[in-house]
């Protein structure tokens, strides 16, 4: 299906029933990345996944800021209906979900899952918990050249692999579209949103993750009770598509307790 946003069409999929849970992608990325939540909690639940405007089989240009792509976010919730969703958001698209809470603090949400993603990317002499080696001095190498190397551990699932390949095989992401949202994405600070948010927050980590260390979920745990943080073994950036099994069960419990 699709949601009219301005400028834009976004692709969308729903699948199930029940309290719905809405899938984020992050920066360059597919919705076909969640097909594993897809098949696995639709049986429970209402699943949503769409592609951001101007990526995937969405319409429009690349978003320029965050703010942008949480309007976007508040059509979809809003355009299907959606009651006390729970947001699940994997690398930006947990900072798209922070800017769509800033706007909307008073929102009903069941909850919040963010999957391997620093509340701040930026390191400074007060934040050692963001993206590795991102300074105000080497952001601007980092927006125009990528950190060479793999984002995974060992590659996606492979049921997964396949479909994200083939979205990505029919709608190629031109990289420097992004570069705008990215540098937004590089200076946003979400740490006042996150330590003021009144609904339970699960943050799954990546032990391996080659972007951002574990130490900002104990950070985050100290600082609003609110908070959870877990770390999942063998996966790197792509958890929910590296060790699908272990993130679904992570998932599966946080729903079980707070959804």
């Amino acid at each position: 299906m699709q949601v009219l946003v301005p400028d834009a069409s976004l692709a969308v999929e729903v699948a199930g029933s029940g309290r719905p849970l809405v899938f984020v992608n992050g920066f360059g990325s597919y919705k076909e990345i969640w097909c594993d939540q897809v098949k696995s909690f639709s049986r429970r639940y209402q699943t949503v996944c769409f592609d951001a405007r101007g990526q995937g089989e969405s319409t429009g240009v690349v978003a320029s800021d965050l703010a942008m792509q949480a309007a976007d976010l508040d059509q979809v919730l809003v355009q299907l209906y959606l009651q006390r969703p729970v947001l699940i958001g994997h690398s930006m698209g947990a900072s798209v979900i922070w800017a769509w809470r800033q706007a909307h603090p008073d929102a009903s949400i069941g909850g919040i899952v963010v999957v391997d993603q620093s509340p701040k990317m930026m390191n400074d002499a007060t934040w050692h918990y963001g993206f590795v080696d991102l300074t105000k001095e080497t952001a601007e190498m980092q927006l125009t050249s990528p950190r060479p190397g793999h984002e995974t551990l060992r590659g996606m699932a492979p049921q997964v692999m396949a479909q994200f390949l083939r979205a990505e095989s029919r709608h190629p992401f031109d990289r420097p579209t992004g570069n705008a949202l990215l540098k937004n994405h590089f200076d946003a600070d979400w740490r006042h949103v996150v330590i003021k948010e009144p609904e339970p927050v699960l943050y799954v980590c990546a032990a391996q993750s080659p972007y951002f260390p574990i130490d900002y979920g104990p950070w985050l745990e100290q600082q609003n009770n609110q908070l959870r943080a877990v770390v999942l073994q063998n996966c790197g950036h792509d958890i929910m598509a590296e060790v699908p099994e272990a993130f679904d069960q992570t998932l599966r419990h946080f729903l079980m307790q707070h959804a």
